[in-house]
């Protein structure tokens, strides 16, 4: 036996009465298969036959895609039709605007009135994203759905290396301190070793410092010098 979440409203059929019913029935995204749409049609005091009609019910989302759908008629001597929301609707969490029509076999139509119900997004469904819907007429507009599709598939692509490449380029601040720690060590070592070193180091030739201008004359010793005087 199956088990439904029931919204039923109660339509009177006429120009005076024709409105927009905003009920306070909220339904859940979890509702799949069991959120049924229940209508009582009158007219004029007495129910509305349903024996020659076929029932549309256009249900519009907060998305603004439209739905026309057949509704079921359950009892046409009752005036009971009733309509089931499929599983992509029920996942269209928000507000729906919808409308009943009925369409008779002789070419008559009326509308029996607006109405609205709401769905609640379920915990457990927070990180379902709203269904999108496509609309093709041709297909050449397939053609270019898809290649508009695929155009933006890889553009994300493209920028998702780029950020990728920007990361590996990125020097971690460990990574920074490591290389001036290793840099420390190594010029104390230089310096350690540099001042320990007594055979000209820095490689300094005569002629950088000028000894070829100084001519190269042998000196008296000093005890030559004082036989001198």
């Amino acid at each position: 036996m199956a088990i439904y979440k029931n919204g039923s409203y109660a339509f009177d059929i006429n120009a005076i009465t024709e409105g927009n019913y905003q009920s306070s029935f909220i339904f859940s995204t979890q509702d799949i298969n069991t959120a049924k749409l229940i209508f009582y049609l009158r007219k004029d005091g007495i129910p509305l036959p349903l024996s020659a009609v076929t029932g549309k019910v256009i249900l519009v989302p907060s998305s603004g895609k439209q739905r026309i759908r057949d509704v079921t008629i359950v009892d046409p001597l009752k005036g009971i039709a009733e309509y089931v929301l499929d599983e992509d609707e029920i996942k269209m969490y928000g507000k729906f605007n919808c409308q009943l029509i009925l369409k008779y076999t002789n070419g008559q139509s009326l509308s029996a009135h607006k109405f609205g119900f709401e769905i609640s997004q379920s915990l457990a469904d927070q990180n379902i994203a709203p269904l999108a819907e496509y609309y093709v007429d041709d297909f050449e507009s397939l053609k270019a759905l898809i290649i508009a599709m695929y155009d933006e598939e890889t553009a994300m692509l493209d920028e998702l290396k780029a950020k990728f490449s920007d990361l590996d380029r990125i020097e971690t601040k460990e990574g920074a301190q490591e290389k001036a720690d290793e840099a420390e060590v190594n010029a104390k070592a230089y310096t350690s070793e540099h001042a320990a070193k007594t055979d000209n180091p820095h490689k300094v030739t005569k002629a950088q410092i000028g000894l070829s201008n100084v001519d190269d004359v042998q000196q008296a010793s000093k005890i030559e010098f004082k036989a001198h005087d």
